[in-house]
């Protein structure tokens, strides 16, 4: 029995398309190819390494301790990345890896075997280092505030108070002890805790996993970092630079590590 759309059909067949061809318009943009994987980082907000956000100079620091070919580029736009977030790797083939699987393309073995002070700096170094940059107010004049620099004055205004608003959230909701209201002393207190157990795990050492650093190091080392590089005061930083502090040990070790790994990295 005919359907009703039978008629169509037919006639649809008796069509031959090639009478319409398609034509083809060339891209108004095609990238430059690239030969070596490309590592795309906030930009610096002062001379002492490549970047200051802790995450980029992670990753950054887990690139060059696996020896990993790349070229650095800088940008202030996160959302070029395939999560929104810098950094991000874009390999030769055009394949973008996001932050939080370049650890997985690295293919650094198993896990290192200082997992307990792994959790333990990100559960103390990572929030105060996000409180500075982004929820601190001289923090984020002196560092946030410049990754939007690229943005108008009116646009900083309203992505800054996003951004800031969301790490708030994110510490508050991952932190219980913080309580109802964010508390600045309280987040750099755990900072503090953190470092005394670092200091004793360092010891006489080059690194805190072992003969060549690791995961943790990176981890570390980008949060001390953030806290000497900053172009602000903040009661972490006052603590490892004041005169005859027990921390030297943490600054020295973060300087033999811009030394060893970035000095040929020019910001």
């Amino acid at each position: 029995m005919a359907t009703p759309e039978a008629p169509l059909r037919e006639i649809l067949k008796s069509i031959s398309f090639t009478r319409f061809p398609l034509c083809h318009i060339d891209p108004f943009f095609v990238p430059e190819p690239i030969s070596r994987p490309q590592l795309f980082v906030y930009p610096p907000t002062s001379s002492a390494t490549p970047t200051t956000d802790v995450e980029c100079l992670r990753t950054l620091a887990l690139l060059k301790f696996a020896n990993y070919e790349f070229d650095l580029h800088y940008t202030s736009e996160p959302n070029s990345s395939p999560n929104a977030q810098l950094p991000y790797l874009l390999l030769p083939d055009g394949t973008a890896i996001d932050n939080q699987h370049i650890e997985g393309h690295l293919s650094l073995g198993k896990e290192e075997d200082n997992v307990a002070y792994y959790a333990l700096a990100k559960h103390g170094l990572v929030p105060a280092a996000e409180y500075l940059v982004w929820v601190d107010p001289a923090g984020f004049e002196g560092i946030g505030g410049r990754y939007l620099a690229g943005y108008s004055a009116v646009a900083r205004v309203g992505l800054g108070w996003i951004r800031s608003s969301g790490v708030a959230r994110k510490l508050q909701w991952g932190m219980a002890e913080y309580g109802a209201a964010l508390d600045g002393d309280v987040i750099y207190e755990n900072a503090v805790r953190s470092l005394d157990s670092l200091l004793v795990l360092l010891g006489e050492g080059e690194f805190l996993d072992g003969e060549a650093p690791g995961r943790l190091d990176a981890l570390v080392f980008a949060c001390l970092n953030a806290f000497l590089d900053a172009p602000v005061k903040s009661p972490v930083r006052t603590l490892l630079t004041q005169h005859g502090s027990k921390y030297k040990p943490l600054v020295d070790y973060v300087l033999r590590i811009i030394e060893k790994h970035f000095s040929e990295i020019k910001p």
